[in-house]
């Protein structure tokens, strides 16, 4: 038993001079968490907010794809009509020259 007190005594030298790191680094924890809570909630509505912004984009994505792919029909369209024509028009000018 006489040889536990100096250990003891030893122990207590190394482990004394961290204990006020160690209240430190709780007392920091704890300020942390409370400031975690009290942003949990800012963070949920900015959350809310940045999903209600990407279904508006969204939206308007497939707004634009449709209008995108209407224009794409109308130019495809127009594209056939004029090749046609220019093929009447080489017909014509075909049945002139060599009629």
């Amino acid at each position: 038993m006489p040889a536990a007190w100096p250990i003891a005594k030893f122990l207590f030298k190394l482990v004394a001079p961290s204990i006020p790191d160690i209240v430190s680094t709780v007392a920091t924890l704890k300020n942390q968490q409370t400031g975690a809570q009290a942003q949990e909630e800012p963070f949920q509505r900015r959350i809310a907010e940045m999903e209600q912004t990407l279904s508006q984009q969204l939206e308007l994505i497939e707004k634009l794809t449709k209008q995108v792919e209407a224009l794409q029909t109308i130019l495809w369209r127009t594209l056939v009509i004029g090749l046609v024509a220019l093929g009447l028009a080489l017909m014509g000018l075909a049945l002139i020259f060599y009629a």
